[in-house]
C-alpha cells in the first residue's frame, strides 16, 4: 500500500501540474479574447492559446471526470433552451433535418475526393479523415481499419478547431435570437435547480446504459429539455458560469493538437482546409436557407449545418444565443447518422482491400 502511494505521488503531482497549466494557458487566452469584446470570446481565445501551447510541446488537457462536467454544464445549458415556444416552433424541423442528412452525405462525398487527391491518402483514411462529425468512432474505427492515424487526427482537429474559430462570422448572415415569450414555471426557482439538476444526471445515467454517444452531454440535454419544455422550471445558466465552461472547452479542442508535429500539421494543413472548404460550400448555403426557412434565422442554420462536433457547436450556439435547440437538434440527427454508417462504409473499405 505504501509502495503503491509513493508511487501514484509523482503521477498525481503531474496530473495536477497539468490541470493548472491547462487552465492557465486557456484562461490567458480567454480573458485576451473577452477583453477585446471577440464572439464567444472565452471558447475561442483558450482553443488558440492552448493550440498554440500543445503545438510547443505542452501536454495540455483535462482529466476525464472534468471533461465530464463541461459536457454535464453544456447539456444542460442547452436543454434549457427547449422551451415550450421552441417546441412548438420545432414542427417544421424535420424538413430541415431532412435536407441535413442530404447536406452531409453530399459535402462527405466530394470532401473525400478533395483530401484524398491533394493529400494522397489512401481511400480508408481520407474516409475517416472527411467524417464530418461522431469524432470518437471515426478515431476508433480509424484504427481498428488500418487507416493512418495522424492525417485522421490532423485533418479531423483543423476541422473542429477551423469552424468553432469561424462559427461567430455566422452572425453576420442574419442572427434571429430567440425570443420566448415569458412563463409561469410549476417549481419556484429555489426548487427549480435542485430538479434540473436531478433530471440531467438521471438523463446522463440512461443515456449511458442505453450507450448514447456522448452520454453526459445528450443526457443532460435531455434532462433538462424535459423539465424546460412542460414548464416544470425556467432556469439558466448563471453567465460566469457558462463562461468559465465555454473556455474550459476551448481549451479542450486545443489540447487536442498535442502529439500532433508541426510538420505533419504543415504538410495535412492544405488538403485538409480545403476539403474542409467543399463540405461548407455544400453545406453552408443549404444551411442558411434552412435557417430562415424555419424561422430560426440563417445564423443558426450555419451553425446546425456545419459539420463540427457536436458538443462544440451546441456550446458555441449558446455563447452566441443562437437558438441552441435547433443546432443541438441536427448535431444530433447527423451524428446517429455518422454512428449508422460508419461501420457500414468501413466494412465496404475493409472488402475492397
Amino acid at each position: 500500500m505504501l509502495i503503491r502511494r509513493l508511487t501514484s505521488r509523482p503521477a498525481l503531482a503531474a496530473e495536477v501540474g497539468r490541470l493548472a497549466e491547462t487552465a492557465a494557458v486557456g484562461g490567458v487566452g480567454a480573458a485576451l479574447f473577452l477583453t477585446m469584446g471577440v464572439p464567444a470570446g472565452a471558447i475561442l481565445g483558450a482553443l488558440l492559446a492552448t493550440a498554440v501551447a500543445s503545438l510547443a510541446g505542452r501536454r495540455l488537457g483535462w482529466p476525464a471526470p472534468l471533461r465530464d462536467l463541461l459536457f454535464f454544464v453544456t447539456g444542460l445549458g442547452a436543454g434549457a433552451s427547449v422551451t415550450p415556444a421552441a417546441l412548438g416552433a420545432a414542427a417544421v424541423w424535420p424538413l430541415s433535418i431532412a435536407a441535413l442528412v442530404l447536406a452531409t452525405l453530399g459535402a462527405w462525398a466530394l470532401s473525400f475526393l478533395v483530401f484524398r487527391r491533394l493529400s494522397g491518402a489512401d481511400a480508408p483514411t481520407a474516409f475517416f479523415a472527411t467524417s464530418p462529425g461522431a469524432l470518437s468512432a471515426t478515431m476508433i474505427l480509424a484504427e481498428a481499419e488500418g487507416a493512418r492515424v495522424v492525417p485522421v487526427a490532423v485533418a479531423q482537429t483543423l476541422r473542429i478547431s477551423t469552424l468553432v474559430a469561424m462559427a461567430p462570422l455566422a452572425l453576420s448572415f442574419g442572427h434571429v435570437a430567440p425570443s420566448d415569450p415569458a412563463i409561469s414555471p410549476l417549481l419556484p426557482a429555489a426548487l427549480g435547480w435542485p430538479a434540473v439538476l436531478a433530471a440531467a444526471a438521471a438523463g446522463a445515467g440512461l443515456a449511458r446504459r442505453l450507450g448514447w454517444p456522448v452520454p453526459v452531454f445528450l443526457g443532460a440535454l435531455l434532462g433538462s429539455a424535459v423539465l424546460h419544455a412542460t414548464a416544470v422550471v425556467d432556469t439558466r445558466l448563471p453567465p460566469t458560469v457558462f463562461t468559465v465552461a465555454a473556455a474550459a472547452l476551448g481549451a479542450l479542442i486545443g489540447s487536442r493538437f498535442a502529439g500532433i508535429r508541426p510538420r505533419d500539421l504543415l504538410a495535412l494543413t492544405p488538403a485538409s482546409l480545403a476539403s474542409l472548404a467543399v463540405m461548407a460550400l455544400v453545406s453552408a448555403p443549404v444551411g442558411a436557407l434552412a435557417g430562415w426557412l424555419s424561422g430560426v434565422g440563417a445564423a443558426a442554420g450555419l451553425m446546425a449545418f456545419a459539420p463540427g462536433s457536436m458538443e462544440m457547436m451546441v456550446a458555441v450556439s449558446l455563447s452566441l444565443n443562437a437558438n441552441p435547440a435547433y443546432v443541438a437538434a441536427h448535431h444530433l440527427a447527423r451524428t446517429l447518422l455518422l454512428l449508422g454508417l460508419l461501420p457500414v462504409l468501413a466494412n465496404h473499405w475493409r472488402t475492397r482491400t
